[in-house]
């Protein structure tokens, strides 16, 4: 059989098999995939890294779901969103009294997850003090939490993720290089959608269809034509897959009622201008007449991030916002 023949195969292979987790047709993230079946056969830590929006999460679903402690808990715990000063508390537990505020013993996320799957999103943002209590739980497979006197033993799997480059976290004293080794055993590294091209239209069209079928639409789902898609697969898409989806929700909403077609005159109003991509670092934002307050806050916030080469500490302070404001606004974008 033709290589490339047998790689269209394996990929449409693979794509089936991750289909009740993540839709996907185009080679480059069938290539970045391909291990992901063996990974979930394995106890090894995964970490994942992939821009935000890149669908890390439902990599780490199918990781759990193809693998041996499927019918165990997945425990998901995003590391920057948690206060540094709660986060091993989070993860390890407490007992009664261990501080101010602790009325109850408290099982922590590793020990919510026995037998089953913790997912550490975020785990770029993870303060040092933590960082040394996690290796010590992947080093010693038991847990103390906050004022106990004896260990819990854990049997979980770890699954890491990260928008950031590890490498630079741990090249600047940010990120212990023992525990990045720890959990970067088995990586995986997904592409931004505008390296996907072939998966714009495959999920532009489920996004439409799951937005319309919320708003209890007649009949079945428009289809989008092949301008509407080949304007679809011009954007940049800086915010990702997660970008796609709330474009398409916005789309279903302003659809005509019995469209059953749907051209690039009725995408491209709700496109994010283009010209917020060309200017130059210091010519500002132009926010047109009748954009929403979501929408322009989004333009400037994407504006920030391209003059901050994406450095989200730079963005946040540009915009006036501590970094975890602004990540939290990326997340529910």
């Amino acid at each position: 059989m033709d290589a490339d023949l047998a790689g269209h195969c394996a990929g449409e292979d693979l794509a089936e098999r991750l289909s009740s987790y993540l839709l996907f047709q185009d080679p480059a993230m069938a290539q970045a995939l391909a291990d992901l079946p063996r990974f979930a056969r394995s106890s090894e830590p995964v970490l994942i890294q992939g821009r935000t929006g890149t669908g890390k999460e439902l990599v780490a679903r199918a990781l759990h779901g193809l693998g041996p402690r499927a019918q165990g808990p997945f425990v998901a715990l995003n590391c920057g969103a948690i206060p540094e000063t709660m986060l091993e508390a989070e993860l390890f537990g407490y007992e009664k009294g261990a501080f101010t505020g602790a009325a109850r013993r408290y099982r922590g996320r590793f020990e919510q997850a026995h037998e089953g799957t913790l997912f550490l999103d975020e785990i770029g943002e993870m303060a040092a003090p933590a960082q040394v209590s996690l290796l010590r739980v992947l080093e010693t497979g038991s847990v103390q939490r906050l004022g106990g006197e004896g260990e819990s033993a854990v049997d979980v799997r770890v699954v890491a993720a990260t928008h950031r480059s590890m490498e630079e976290r741990m090249a600047s004293g940010l990120f212990r290089q023992d525990l990045l080794y720890r959990l970067n055993v088995l990586p995986l590294v997904l592409p931004i959608l505008a390296e996907r091209p072939r998966d714009i239209p495959l999920l532009a069209q489920r996004f439409i269809a799951n937005s319309l079928r919320d708003m209890d639409w007649a009949g079945p789902a428009p289809s989008l034509d092949p301008q509407a898609v080949a304007l679809l697969q011009a954007q940049p898409w800086p915010g990702n897959v997660r970008e796609l989806r709330n474009l398409m929700a916005r789309l279903a909403v302003h659809l005509p009622a019995g469209v059953r077609e749907i051209g690039p005159q009725l995408i491209a109003p709700l496109l994010r201008p283009a010209v917020a991509d060309q200017r130059p670092p210091s010519a500002g934002v132009l926010i047109p007449p009748g954009t929403t307050l979501a929408d322009a806050e989004w333009l400037l916030i994407d504006a920030a991030l391209k003059d901050s080469g994406y450095n989200r500490a730079r963005a946040a302070r540009m915009l006036g916002i501590g970094e975890r404001t602004l990540r939290r606004k990326l997340n529910e974008s």
